[in-house]
């Protein structure tokens, strides 16, 4: 995890994992959702980590899978045991600010860890559409599309010098285009 703070993530309390992701940047809460491990602390670490600016939309997915979703997505809401509740509302919320465009949809300097698991969730997600059903968290395919095919890193006329992180977002009128007609 990151040096960033000087604990031990395994054996550290709810209490004390809270206050490290409460001092971290934004670099460092990305690295907490694409490495922190969900059998720990997720709703408390993960649900505060996941709800701040500067997250990207890669490691919202990354941390989004790394939970294992599928074994709920098709389960009805009632059957998910109790144990499981707190994990099941932190994806509605990830999967709800994926889908509002929250997410920083910067990906070309960080790759999606989980990019085979989202193009076959992606996959499932359009037969369902064919077999008449729909599982509990769909993505909007439009904001998903920087992550399946992102784009290649683009430099300057200057080699040395990177274009800057302003032209590296796709155009984001295109993504709140669809939120204005409501």
């Amino acid at each position: 995890m990151a040096a960033f703070a000087a604990i031990d993530w395994t054996n550290s309390s709810e209490r004390e994992q809270l206050a490290a992701v409460r001092r971290a940047w934004p670099e460092e809460l990305n690295q907490i959702l694409c490495e922190y491990d969900w059998s720990l602390y997720p709703e408390t670490v993960l649900g505060w980590a996941s709800a701040q600016r500067g997250i990207t939309l890669c490691a919202a997915i990354t941390s989004f899978f790394n939970a294992d979703p599928m074994r709920f997505n098709y389960l009805p809401r009632s059957d998910v045991p109790a144990q499981y509740h707190g994990i099941c509302r932190l994806l509605d919320a990830m999967a709800q600010r994926v889908n509002a465009g929250f997410y920083l949809p910067n990906v070309t300097h960080v790759p999606c860890t989980q990019q085979k698991t989202l193009r076959n969730w992606m996959y499932y997600q359009q037969e369902d559409v064919i077999d008449n059903r729909r599982g509990r968290w769909v993505f909007e395919e439009e904001l998903i599309e920087p992550l399946l095919n992102p784009a290649p890193e683009v430099k300057s006329r200057h080699a040395d010098r990177p274009v800057s992180e302003e032209a590296r977002f796709p155009d984001l009128g295109a993504l709140v285009k669809p939120l204005m007609n409501f």
